[in-house]
């Protein structure tokens, strides 16, 4: 184990005060981070708040049993917790009732103070393990939302968000935007500056929609040089301040590529509902057409889908 070992959270269970004295000083001896709960109720507390690596729990407690508490922390958190069941019961299918009930492992009482040590030791390097796959699962599920170039929400994860986003305007009643913005005459970036120049303007676009995005609304790359907004609990005129405002600080952003100075402009269409319902891909067909007719009308300028 590379981290320190008061890094790992232990959490002892037992209504003994000889065995809650005994564990916890073996365990201090070796610089655990200990946690102690005289019951099961106190252990499930323990247990929700630290999120420990490695669970001990007597077998016989007064309120909850050990089998009754392994059980509810394999069942009740998406943490890994490694159990170990404290017993004086040597009996082989007690042992077996315990490790199917949700333990790890077993110790018997009166424990061999090097043999716990070395069960804890175990039960650290696998709820480490688990953790581990659990944050590279995590960091998995991130990326194939995210768009690799622009580090924003892929489509992806926009159709997912808006998906949600949608069902509870309907439910409350609010109004509910979708804008695409498309940089105008990208091509002709790439074609004179070359695609890493393209990829510099992106990134640099992609950052002033973020930048002009609410926490609680989303931005995010459809795909080439499209953008995509959706924004809630806005009336039109608030969308049309915000959108304006948008395409101004786009048309206004001095791009140093090389010693070369750019300048690029954005079209972009809005379409919105309100407490009429509504699909999310026909918004989206909405804005695309206000768009293309933005695009028409001179690029550099925000078009409204017509309502219907």
């Amino acid at each position: 184990m590379d981290a320190p070992r008061d890094s790992f959270k232990i959490v002892i269970a037992d209504d003994s005060p000889l065995y809650r004295k005994l564990l916890q000083e073996t365990l201090a001896r070796e610089q655990y981070s200990v946690l102690i709960a005289k019951d099961g109720r106190e252990a499930l507390a323990l247990v929700a708040q630290h999120q420990p690596a490695v669970l001990i729990t007597d077998w016989e407690m007064p309120d909850i049993t050990g089998l009754e508490l392994c059980a509810r922390v394999r069942s009740d958190h998406e943490f890994h917790t490694h159990a170990i069941l404290l017993t004086s019961n040597t009996e082989k299918q007690q042992i077996v009732q315990g490790l199917a009930a949700g333990a790890d492992d077993y110790l018997t009482k009166p424990f061999h103070e090097g043999e716990l040590l070395a069960r804890v030791a175990v039960g650290i390097r696998i709820a480490e393990l688990h953790r581990e796959i659990h944050t590279k699962n995590r960091l998995l599920e991130e990326l194939a939302l995210t768009d690799s170039l622009t580090g924003l929400p892929n489509r992806r994860a926009l159709e997912n968000w808006s998906a949600r986003a949608m069902l509870g305007a309907q439910r409350h009643g609010f109004a509910f935007w979708v804008i695409m913005a498309d940089i105008d005459h990208f091509k002709r970036v790439n074609d004179t500056y070359g695609h890493e120049a393209g990829d510099f303007v992106l990134r640099r676009i992609g950052a002033i929609m973020k930048a002009h995005t609410r926490g609680a609304d989303l931005c995010a790359r459809l795909g080439g040089e499209e953008f995509v907004l959706a924004i809630s609990h806005v009336q039109r005129a608030g969308v049309e301040i915000a959108i304006e405002r948008l395409r101004a600080r786009v048309e206004s952003e001095r791009l140093e590529w090389r010693r070369q100075v750019l300048y690029v402009t954005a079209s972009f269409g809005v379409a919105g509902t309100h407490d009429k319902g509504g699909d999310f891909q026909e918004l989206l067909r909405q804005a695309d057409a206000a768009l293309y007719a933005a695009k028409n009308r001179g690029r550099n300028r925000v078009e409204f889908a017509e309502e219907k």
